[in-house]
């Protein structure tokens, strides 16, 4: 079975829990530029709160295989296998950028409630932390500054 990648899925404008390969060039690619890329949704070099929202129901979606509304220990078993694709190929602070981005989406950040599983609503009530943890200057949206080593 081939590894999904939350990159991957956006990128190539696949929003289905289709598998999909990380490609060695978005692997390569600057993680600011990366992150935009995917989660910019109007291109203007700016994410906001409403957009990471919107992508990280996409991302619950295309993981939530059984479409419940909850991702099980199974379906974040391929969560993690996807985040950790999304940083494979990166060293240094890239990677250490790049672990920073996709830990706000781990089990731990995104489970309020601590049962062991993530709800939808958890999963999207997770991007305002996750929000202030990436913006570095305090404006309220990220942007490359935001995200630059």
């Amino acid at each position: 079975m081939m590894r999904q990648s939350i990159t991957a899925l956006f990128v190539a404008g696949v929003l289905s829990a289709a598998p999909a390969l990380a490609s060695e060039e978005s692997a390569q690619m600057p993680p600011a530029e990366r992150f935009l890329g995917v989660w910019d949704l109007n291109g203007d070099g700016t994410a906001t709160l409403e957009e990471l929202e919107t992508m990280r129901g996409r991302v619950f979606n295309s993981f939530d295989r059984n479409g419940d509304g909850v991702l099980d220990a199974s379906e974040y078993e391929a969560f993690d296998a996807a985040r950790e694709g999304d940083v494979a190929g990166y060293e240094g602070e890239a990677r250490e950028l790049m672990e920073r981005i996709t830990d706000g989406m781990s089990l731990p950040a995104s489970d309020a409630n601590g049962d062991g599983r993530v709800q939808r609503a958890e999963f999207i009530n997770g991007t305002e932390t996750w929000l202030d943890d990436l913006d570095r200057n305090d404006d309220g949206v990220i942007t490359a500054d935001d995200l630059a080593p």
